[in-house]
C-alpha cells in the first residue's frame, strides 16, 4: 500500500500515543473521524500498524526471558517455523543471515518450561539441527517508539510499502 502524507501523520502520534482518540487525531489534522477510523483499519488491516500494549515481562511475573538460535535443514525452513510459531510462549522468531538460520524470543514463568521448550519442543520437530540459547538477565531498553518515516523523511526516499 502507498503511505501518504496523512497515513504519516497518524502513525507518528500513534507512535507518540497509542491511546490518542480518534477524534484528537480528526481535529488536529482537519479531518473527520471517520476519515482517521479508515485510515488505521486499513494500516491495520494491511498490517503496517498494529496497537498492542507493551509490559516488561519481569514486572508481570515471568521469570525467564530467552533468545534462542537455530540451525535447520534449508529444506525444512517453512515447515519449521510454522512450527515453531504454534509455541505459545515464542514472542519473536525471524530468519536471519549468519551462523543460525532462525531467531526467537521466548517468555516462559520459569526455566523449567525453559528446558521443556528447549527439549521436548524445539528438539523434536524435524529439520532443527542445533540450537543455541541465551538467557535475558535484564532489559535496559525496549522501546516500540521509532518510526521509519523519519528516516525516510531524512534521505528524501519513498515512503511506500510493499505486502
Amino acid at each position: 500500500m502507498q503511505i501518504d502524507d496523512l497515513d504519516r501523520k497518524i502513525l507518528q502520534h500513534l507512535r507518540d500515543d497509542g491511546r490518542v482518540s480518534y477524534v484528537t487525531l480528526a481535529n488536529e489534522f482537519a479531518v473527520s473521524e471517520g476519515t482517521i477510523r479508515k485510515r488505521v483499519r486499513k494500516l491495520e488491516e494491511n498490517q503496517v500498524l498494529q496497537i498492542v500494549g507493551v509490559t516488561d515481562p519481569f514486572k508481570v511475573g515471568m521469570d525467564t526471558v530467552a533468545f534462542i538460535w537455530l540451525k535447520v535443514e534449508r529444506n525444512k525452513l517453512e515447515c519449521i517455523i510454522n512450527e515453531v510459531k504454534t509455541i505459545k510462549e515464542i514472542r519473536y522468531l525471524v530468519i536471519t543471515t549468519g551462523s543460525y538460520d532462525v531467531v526467537a524470543m521466548a517468555v516462559l514463568p520459569n526455566r523449567e518450561r525453559l528446558i521443556q521448550l528447549l527439549n521436548k519442543q524445539l528438539g523434536q520437530i524435524p529439520g532443527v539441527q542445533s540450537t543455541e540459547t541465551s538467557i535475558v538477565l535484564e532489559i535496559h531498553k525496549q522501546i516500540y517508539h521509532w518510526s521509519p518515516f523519519d528516516q525516510v523523511a531524512e534521505s528524501g526516499g519513498d515512503a511506500s510499502v510493499e505486502n
